[in-house]
C-alpha cells in the first residue's frame, strides 16, 4: 500500500500542473481576444476618421479596416481551437 500513495500523489501533482498550464493558455486566449476587440475598434475609428476627412464615407472600397477582423479573427479562432484540443483529460 505504501507504493500506491506516492504514485497517486505524483499523478495528482502532474494533473494539477497540466490543469494550471491549461488555465494559463485559456487566459492567453482571453487576453488575445481582448486585444483584438480594442485594437479592431481603434483601427475602425482611424479608418472612419481618415475616410471622413477625405470625403470617402460612401465608398465601400475605402474601408480597408474590414479585412482586419477577418484575418485576425481567424487567428484567434485557431488559437482557441488549439487550446481547446490541448485540454488535459479529466480523471473523473
Amino acid at each position: 500500500m505504501s507504493t500506491s500513495a506516492p504514485a497517486t500523489s505524483q499523478h495528482h501533482d502532474q494533473a494539477m500542473a497540466l490543469g494550471v498550464g491549461h488555465a494559463e493558455q485559456v487566459r492567453a486566449v482571453q487576453v488575445h481576444a481582448a486585444v483584438f476587440v480594442i485594437s479592431t475598434a481603434a483601427i475602425f475609428l482611424v479608418n472612419l476618421l481618415i475616410n471622413f476627412a477625405a470625403g470617402l464615407t460612401g465608398d465601400l472600397w475605402s474601408r480597408w479596416s474590414l479585412w482586419v477582423p477577418i484575418g485576425w479573427g481567424l487567428g484567434i479562432a485557431v488559437h482557441g481551437l488549439v487550446v481547446q484540443h490541448a485540454r488535459p483529460a479529466s480523471d473523473t
